[in-house]
């Protein structure tokens, strides 16, 4: 009776403490680079998780913005987490993305059906990352560029001739 107890006990330990332990990630990143045409940003984040025990079936991140998504999974241990964002409010630097598993991601909706704040929920892990601000076009367009140098070749031929008839 005791082994069986003890048995439970232990079992209630190792599943309270996590089963996935400590987890390090490696981030690569992509974003748009040419917004010229563009109406929104795409960033692209995908890393491979090492985790000391089994790593998580499902994983969810959380964005500075507090919308949280589903992670996709691409191989074995790596993932990959993607969002936009307008170009007005696009910016280059480091996002820093929360990851939860399932248990993670349940207490964050509880916390906001509960409207509790989801920073005070623990995450998994927190990743940062880096984006690239976008190529948003010259400064002058070409066409505003035309019509100055049609006015200003303009205004030179006007003055010539009439400097030219006087």
């Amino acid at each position: 009776m005791s082994r069986q107890l003890f048995a439970i006990c232990l079992i209630a330990a190792v599943c309270a403490s996590g089963v996935y332990g400590s987890c390090k990630a490696t981030v690569s990143s992509f974003s748009t680079q040419d917004a010229t045409i563009l109406t929104q940003l795409a960033h692209l984040g995908e890393f491979t998780l090492q985790c000391s025990g089994a790593a998580p079936a499902s994983l969810f991140a959380e964005f500075p913005c507090g919308k949280v998504v589903p992670v996709a999974k691409v191989g074995d241990n790596k993932y990959q987490v993607s969002w936009v964002e307008d170009i007005k409010q696009g910016s280059s630097g480091n996002v820093q993305v929360r990851l939860f598993d399932e248990d993670g991601y349940a207490n964050v909706r509880k916390a906001q059906r509960d409207g509790d704040k989801v920073s005070s929920v623990k995450s998994l892990l927190d990743i940062s990352v880096p984006t690239k601000g976008a190529y948003k076009g010259p400064w002058i367009k070409a066409e505003l560029l035309a019509a100055f140098l049609v006015g200003g070749f303009a205004y030179f031929a006007f003055t010539t001739k009439g400097k030219v008839q006087s």
